[in-house]
């Protein structure tokens, strides 16, 4: 599986004011039931660090650190971090910087005078920074898949993107580029003569009083590392497929503890790093998205106070890990989110900004409603090892004794067909779930149009004639309970399925005849 290291979020950007978060014991003691919520529903699996003003007010641990062994977690478990790694390697470049050995406005040109990729007099560090520098993100997903396995060294990785076409004009538009940031690593190890895992221990980790952290090294035994694993819908946790993580250094390369975070996030608000200077600069949005050096730039408007935050931050997700890392500019608060999975399914996932958000809305006293526990996803895994009929003896069972317990929606059962049929080519699964979902729902629409869709896949068209021009009927009859604009659509295409399956039903007549 190639690797995925995700991005940041964007909100619509509001003026920014004062605002105070208050930590009350009643916030804490929310952010406790959501997580116990999370884990309990089998949702997450790591740890979470809350910080107010430098001071550590929640910092738990959930699940087990290694599913093979049974091995809990703890608060000092190290994860791999995925692109929280770039801000680590924009404050290297921004100390260079400083130090007057690099220029923002200096080009490709300069520092790698044999790079023969595209416009190398043009690209400038500052549009490597901020990801607007044309140049691709990843690799196409069949190559990745083989690259991401072997070593690398980073010159090497300066060659995927001299070797691929621009995206953009550089300095143009905002391009996610995973190899901007191998570059930016590149070009440190060039102008100071050192590996860039020892600028990492010496600029960073060192006077961050990052304990814990370095640039991993696959071979190397590393205590307290958690495994990755990879949630699939039908067979649940599976371990996560193998990369060399030479392929990420600069981009995300980087293993860390909560707690090394929160010191990381301390050092920010002081002046160990860089220049008061260079770190306005750094939490600047450019003016093709919210994104500085290193950082997204978001804006939280708080209604119960008619406020608003500035969250600088960053996500990363890297085979069978996820995390998150954000702090509240005005009042130092600081939200660390560090998972061992994955999730590989559409239903339901849980990302760590996901659940940073909704803790940074209980610190501001704004309420988060409880999780329920996915129907979908809990029948998933007794379809994979049991098949339906048991699944849907457990569904009626549930929805008798732990109603309260899970989301027993129509859009559930609905989403779970879709994946069966879609993913993992199931029709006959996705057809029982489909008539599931229809006998629960008899006044949805939508489901008469997923159940003759499935039927219309494995050509049984008469059959998918039949339940779209029920599904019509329902829409009449219950025009309230299937409004919108979607359901129009949905509705236009049944006319369309109906008009062609009827012509191929009259092909195939004819030819009988014949």
């Amino acid at each position: 599986m190639m690797i995925k290291i995700l991005c940041f979020t964007t909100f619509v950007i509001l003026i920014p004011t004062l605002c105070m978060s208050i930590s009350s014991p009643v916030a804490i003691q929310q952010i406790d039931t959501l997580m116990n919520n999370y884990y309990e529903n089998g949702l997450f699996d790591g740890v979470l660090l809350v910080a107010e003003k430098k001071h550590i007010i929640y910092h738990k641990a959930f699940g087990l650190a290694d599913r093979e062994w049974n091995i809990p977690m703890t608060t000092n478990t190290k994860f791999k971090i995925a692109s929280i790694s770039k801000p680590f390697t924009a404050i290297i470049i921004l100390q260079l910087v400083q130090e007057g050995k690099i220029k923002l406005d200096g080009t490709l040109a300069e520092y790698i005078p044999d790079y023969t990729g595209a416009k190398k007099d043009s690209i400038t560090i500052h549009q490597l920074l901020t990801h607007t520098s044309g140049l691709i993100g990843n690799l196409k997903p069949e190559d990745e898949a083989v690259q991401e396995r072997l070593p690398h060294e980073l010159r090497s990785m300066v060659h995927y993107a001299e070797d691929a076409s621009l995206l953009c004009e550089p300095g143009s538009e905002f391009h996610y580029s995973n190899f901007g940031y191998n570059i930016l690593a590149f070009i440190a190890e060039q102008v100071t003569g050192k590996p860039f895992a020892v600028l990492l221990q010496e600029r960073v980790f060192t006077p961050g009083n990052m304990i814990d952290s370095k640039q991993y090294v696959n071979t190397q035994i590393e205590p307290r590392l958690a495994r990755g694993y990879e949630y699939k819908l039908l067979t649940g946790y599976e371990n996560t497929t193998f990369f060399d993580n030479s392929f990420v250094t600069g981009c995300g390369g980087v293993i860390s503890t909560a707690e090394d975070m929160f010191n990381w996030h301390c050092a920010l608000f002081s002046d160990r790093l860089v220049t008061n200077e260079l770190k306005q600069l750094m939490y600047k949005p450019i003016k093709q998205v919210q994104y500085g050096y290193g950082w997204g730039i978001n804006y939280k408007t708080i209604n119960n106070i008619q406020d608003t935050l500035i969250i600088t931050e960053h996500s990363g997700s890297i085979n069978g890990f996820g995390s998150y890392f954000g702090q509240v500019l005005d009042d130092t608060t600081c939200i660390i989110v560090l998972k061992n999975s994955r999730e590989n399914t559409f239903i339901n996932p849980v990302f760590a900004p996901d659940i940073a958000r909704e803790i940074i809305s209980l610190l501001y006293n704004e309420k988060v409603p409880p999780h329920k526990k996915s129907i979908a996803r809990h029948l998933a895994l007794i379809i994979g090892k049991e098949g339906f009929d048991t699944a849907k003896k457990e569904y009626y069972r549930i929805k008798q004794q732990e109603s309260t317990r899970y989301l027993l929606d129509e859009s559930e059962l609905n989403k779970l067909g879709i994946e069966l049929l879609f993913k993992f080519k199931l029709p006959d699964e996705a057809l029982h779930v489909f008539a599931l979902n229809l006998a629960e729902f008899p006044k949805s629409y939508n489901t008469y149009d997923s159940y003759a869709y499935a039927l219309m896949q494995k050509q049984e068209y008469a059959a998918s004639i039949r339940y779209y021009r029920e599904g019509l009927e329902i829409l009449k009859k219950y025009p309230r309970e299937n409004a919108g604009p979607q359901i129009e659509k949905d509705a236009q295409n049944a006319l369309e399925f109906i008009k062609e399956m009827e012509s191929k039903l009259s092909t195939e007549k004819r030819g009988d005849k014949l």
